[in-house]
């Protein structure tokens, strides 16, 4: 949709769409990381600082990515992946939720999905690579991974669509048809598992001769050296995290010899509620917290001012503020303290307001009935015995190794912040009088005021 800026609640409604891909070129972007202290929220220099060349660094970085869905991951990886072209950095893009079939993921489903991402990658920049590194890259694909009545199905389908020289978009058409088959349970999906996974090291090796030849390749295009990075964007939406702990986190040592830096998105509870292996013993690890509303000791309801700063131009390049909300400076501060400094919350909520205020401007009084609304549909994500477990961690912003805080983390119903770091419930769980009655018995408890 073409990113205008609105003047109405209806034209607003449809610019605060939560789930909208902003990349750092496109008007509604907005660096809200300037506003911060490092310390406390910030991305981009830190993956600058990890995957700029250097004489004393590493030549491939294996990067982590720990934040809630709806954080600004995706958008704020690509920021810095524009930082860091001119330092010779070409980026791609692997979207787990397509790539992936969701309640089975292997190992080498993931090896496979990174190499078709680098070959689509060369493909729509119009490279190609060397006829040695064709071959050797065919009799791989087409020779070592499916038996004999699949090649012939598959080659003679890929030789129709793309002819039979050795190019790019020949080997763009074979991987396309070998990952589809991961996607859906079928013969030829074990057919491929099978003969991928029988040498762990060799599929590692014909990933990387393929990561050789594109870097080579591209090198020799911009004259100068080219370094990959292949970035598995949404993989912390992936509902079952018993998956990516057997095909990702398990197999790290697998994922670290690839020659390319690879940055790959977790979710919080891979880290702090892991199944077996903790995100930060298999990568190094890099956690986007949610805006820094408040402090630890500070009361929920504070909002700092740097976050109203931020949230300000975050609306204001999608709608006139003045024009839509009625007290822009009130309905910000209620929209900073009942998204708890999510992003995706604050365009949720947001958006909602401006359909219940639709024609008029949006006012205070409604951007909390929208919270209200909101907070009615995201708790009952809560089970009736974790009302307790949620008082707990809003009085003492911890959370444990536990499948509870598992859930409640996979369900953003607690949210963490950086510094310590440190956790609270999101301010729609205070919304619900279950949690009230929760609270008042956990202050009794603990010997605090109710």
């Amino acid at each position: 949709m073409p990113q205008i800026r609105a003047s109405t609640p209806a034209e607003a409604f449809d610019t605060l769409d939560p789930f909208a891909v902003v990349r750092p070129e496109d008007p509604w972007y907005a660096d809200i990381e300037s506003y911060f202290d490092r310390r406390h929220y910030g991305l981009v220099a830190q993956l600058v600082r990890r995957l700029s060349p250097r004489p004393t660094g590493r030549d491939y970085e294996h990067i982590g990515i720990v934040g809630h869905k709806g954080s600004g991951k995706t958008t704020l990886v690509r920021k810095a992946m524009e930082e860091l072209a001119p330092k010779g950095l070409h980026p791609f893009y692997v979207d787990a939720i397509a790539a992936f079939d969701q309640g089975d993921l292997s190992f080498s489903d993931v090896i496979l999905v990174i190499a078709r991402a680098v070959i689509d990658g060369l493909g729509e920049a119009g490279v190609d690579i060397p006829a040695r590194e064709f071959e050797m890259l065919k009799m791989w694909f087409a020779e070592e991974l499916l038996t004999e009545s699949h090649r012939q199905q598959i080659l003679a389908s890929v030789e129709t669509e793309a002819g039979a020289g050795g190019s790019i978009p020949w080997l763009v058409k074979l991987t396309a048809k070998i990952t589809a088959a991961l996607k859906s349970d079928n013969e030829y999906r074990r057919e491929i598992r099978q003969r991928a996974e029988r040498d762990p090291v060799d599929l590692v090796r014909r990933a990387n001769q393929l990561l050789d030849a594109a870097a080579h390749a591209l090198s020799s295009r911009h004259e100068e050296r080219r370094r990959l990075v292949v970035v598995l964007d949404n993989l912390e939406k992936l509902a079952d995290r018993r998956q990516v702990d057997a095909a990702v986190l398990r197999r790290a040592d697998g994922l670290r010899e690839l020659r390319c830096h690879l940055l790959l998105f977790f979710a919080p509870e891979d880290q702090y509620a892991p199944v077996t292996v903790q995100a930060d013993q298999a990568f190094d690890l890099i956690t986007l917290p949610m805006l820094p509303v408040r402090g630890r000791d500070d009361g929920w309801e504070r909002v700092a001012a740097p976050v109203l700063d931020a949230v300000r131009e975050l609306l204001a390049r999608r709608m006139d503020l003045a024009r839509v909300l009625t007290e822009p400076d009130a309905v910000l501060l209620a929209l900073a303290k009942w998204s708890g400094g999510r992003l995706r919350d604050i365009f949720h909520l947001t958006r909602l307001a401006c359909e219940l205020s639709d024609p008029d401007p949006v006012t205070p009084e409604l951007m909390d009935l929208a919270a209200r609304r909101l907070s009615g549909e995201r708790v009952t994500a809560a089970k009736p015995d974790q009302w307790a477990r949620l008082a707990e961690i809003a009085r003492d912003k911890q959370v444990a190794n536990d499948p509870t805080d598992g859930f409640l983390l996979q369900h953003s119903l607690v949210l963490n912040y950086d510094g310590e770091p440190w956790w609270d419930v999101h301010p729609f769980v205070r919304l619900d009088r279950r949690f009230e009655t929760a609270w008042k018995a956990s202050r009794q408890i603990s010997g605090g005021p109710s």
